[in-house]
């Protein structure tokens, strides 16, 4: 049974199988919720519904809080991790 679920290359078989199960799965979640209804009340109370829009212009960074606030800066640059979260 495990060895289904190892790494393999995919037949075109496999591929129209995969799409088809995949499309019975979406095709009976629509159909379940189409059994539901609409949700007329909101299931969350908020004071104002809509936020106000903002002038689009973004807070003005001060140069010297940001360098204070970096942990790791070496002359006029500030010192970051390259890709460390990448294999």
């Amino acid at each position: 049974m495990i060895d289904n679920f190892l790494f393999h290359k995919v037949s075109e078989k496999e591929k129209k199988e995969i799409k088809k199960q995949a499309k019975q799965i979406m095709d009976d979640f629509s159909k379940k919720l189409s059994k539901l209804g609409k949700i007329q009340d909101s299931l969350v109370e908020r004071a104002q519904g809509e936020r106000e829009e903002g002038k689009g212009e973004s807070e003005k960074i001060d140069r010297k809080i940001m360098f204070e606030n970096a942990p790791r800066k070496k002359n006029d640059f500030i010192e970051v991790e390259k890709g460390g979260w990448v294999e």
